[in-house]
């Protein structure tokens, strides 16, 4: 069972490392050396080149096989006509949804959750009349993930959101506000639990 297992998701990873990589190519966007992905990523980049940068060594899981724990979801990262989406360097991600209309940066060694979401944009106004009328006024805000931070699996980072260097937020959490660097946070608003190291 394992070694079907196995070949399965080596066949997987071949053909679909393939296809990302073309789909990259095709929506001008810049991706590093020794990209893996296992599943088939949807891309939207409406900013065109420039709109999505993607650094070294950065593995992408979309799908059930890849990453069992995001349950059947694919990865989508989008921007839109004036979004900028930074991933850095040793980056992990697994089955999540990164939308971008401002700016979302991703340091390096961070590693992204299944099924998390990272969102600087509310989508729609508060305010019923801006609704309504063509969804102005819509709140935006750039989104900072830092260096070796862990997102647990199905955290939702909310616009405006600053998280430190090495800092660890738990499965399952929204974040609403800045996370200083090397400090654990959760819940729903994500709260302090503690410092990530003793010293600190």
């Amino acid at each position: 069972m394992m070694l079907y297992y196995s070949l399965k998701r080596a066949a997987l990873v071949m053909i679909t490392n393939l296809l990302n990589k073309l789909s990259m190519r095709c929506s001008s966007i810049r991706y590093g050396k020794n990209f893996y992905s296992c599943g088939r990523i949807l891309f939207r980049n409406y900013a065109g080149k420039g709109g999505i940068e993607i650094g070294d060594w950065v593995g992408i899981n979309s799908c059930g096989l890849a990453n069992p724990v995001g349950g059947e979801g694919r990865t989508l990262i989008q921007t839109g006509k004036r979004g900028k989406i930074k991933i850095g360097n040793h980056v992990g991600i697994s089955n999540s949804a990164i939308f971008c209309v401002d700016s979302i940066i991703i340091e390096d060694g961070a590693c992204i959750g299944a099924g998390a979401k990272i969102y600087d944009t509310d989508f729609h106004s508060v305010v019923p009349e801006y609704r309504l009328e063509g969804n102005t006024n819509v709140p935006t805000a750039p989104v900072y993930i830092g260096k070796k931070a862990f997102i647990g699996s199905c955290v939702i980072i909310l616009k405006g959101v600053s998280i430190g260097d090495e800092s660890v937020v738990g499965a399952g959490s929204v974040v609403t506000r800045n996370i200083p660097p090397r400090e654990i946070w959760a819940g729903n608003p994500a709260r302090f639990i503690k410092k990530l190291y003793k010293n600190d």
